[in-house]
């Protein structure tokens, strides 16, 4: 028999159907497993385990269809393993970013430096709604969500020339504004 000719086994069979039975005896099997990986990307606790739960519960009731050898199932498992565990610590990191870390005073703004944002912010506000809303939501992509010119273009329709051009030109009217306005 050769290897492409194996049929699945009757536990992947039965998981397909949604034996009770079955799924149970594939969480107590693999579960560990799965736990592991994620642990060895997020580190061993909460986070691990409920990436790993959510693993093994979706592969059972979502993905379970998907897979043809039962030999296949360990690899599927990693690899969704270790793809949400690594989206999960790219978010994480994400929020680190935004809690304020202690700065030396040396690093620390002056008060008029924070006096001027304050100035600056409003005004810019105003100046960012003389702009289309194309050119706000590019600006938007390009500088809070520091997303490349050509990932902007897929999301909202354009080359990545386009959007560099769009860019470039929404930069401008935004500075030609704020020095109509004194800054």
């Amino acid at each position: 028999m050769q290897p492409e000719d194996v049929q699945e086994g009757p536990s992947l069979a039965a998981l397909k159907r949604g034996d009770p039975a079955a799924q149970e005896r594939f969480w107590k099997e693999h579960w560990d497993r799965v736990y592991a990986t994620c642990a060895r990307v997020l580190g061993y606790g909460v986070d691990a385990s409920d990436v790993a739960t959510d693993v093994v519960h979706d592969f059972l009731f979502n993905y379970v269809q998907n897979i043809e050898h039962e030999r296949a199932i360990r690899s599927y498992l990693r690899l969704m393993a270790t793809r949400r565990s690594l989206r999960k610590r790219r978010g994480a990191d994400r929020h680190k970013e935004l809690v304020p870390e202690t700065v030396a005073d040396e690093d620390a703004r002056s008060a008029e430096q924070l006096a001027n944002t304050q100035i600056l912010l409003p005004k810019l506000a105003d100046c960012l709604e003389e702009l289309t809303p194309k050119a706000q939501q590019v600006l938007k992509l390009r500088f809070a969500g520091e997303l490349t010119t050509e990932r902007i273009g897929q999301l909202v329709g354009g080359s990545k020339q386009y959007i560099g051009k769009l860019i470039r030109q929404s930069t401008e009217k935004l500075r030609v504004c704020l020095e109509a306005k004194g800054t």
